[in-house]
């Protein structure tokens, strides 16, 4: 009787400390769906679905994830062309992985990096390429915008400092 009380005991928090982990981890492992891992496993969830829409070439959707003040203006397949040195139509996402996602000390800047492998469909090679996303919110009940877009932009430097 004790054996299966004991046993019943641990296969009931087998699942909670499952979920647990899932959590503290920023949502690296799998929650069944459940909305675990805060702010690191929200960012985790929009670079998935950042990285779904460019690999089905939905460049719209992929422009929603910025600021919807700049969304009509962010050219993502330009973007792409910048970040993987390939046309978007030359391009076949074939898998992506989150490698980690994290957090500064204010919990308004983040940032994702992934791992992506991709097909050259003009030159029948693949490679992996490891790409950081940065995200940014104004407040910690804002929500979050990638600022891809702005990390790509030509930089100029400031004509009052040395370089």
């Amino acid at each position: 009787m004790n054996k299966k009380i004991i046993l019943g005991v641990f296969l009931s928090l087998l699942p909670i400390g499952y979920l647990g982990m899932a959590h503290f981890s920023g949502g690296a492992y799998s929650t069944l769906g459940l909305p675990l891992g805060g702010d690191r496993g929200e960012l985790r969830d929009m670079t998935l679905s950042f990285l779904e829409d460019i690999q089905f070439k939905d460049f719209e959707k992929a422009a929603s994830y910025h600021e919807p003040s700049i969304q009509a203006e962010v050219d993502i397949p330009f973007l792409l062309e910048r970040i993987f040195m390939l046309k978007p139509e030359a391009m076949d996402i074939m898998e992506y992985e989150i490698v980690f996602a994290e957090l500064d000390s204010t919990e308004l800047r983040g940032r994702v990096k992934a791992r992506i492998k991709c097909k050259d469909l003009i030159r029948n090679n693949t490679r992996n390429q490891e790409v950081i996303y940065f995200y940014h919110r104004d407040s910690l009940d804002s929500p979050w915008y990638m600022v891809l877009e702005s990390s790509l932009r030509e930089q100029k430097g400031d004509k009052d400092k040395k370089h």
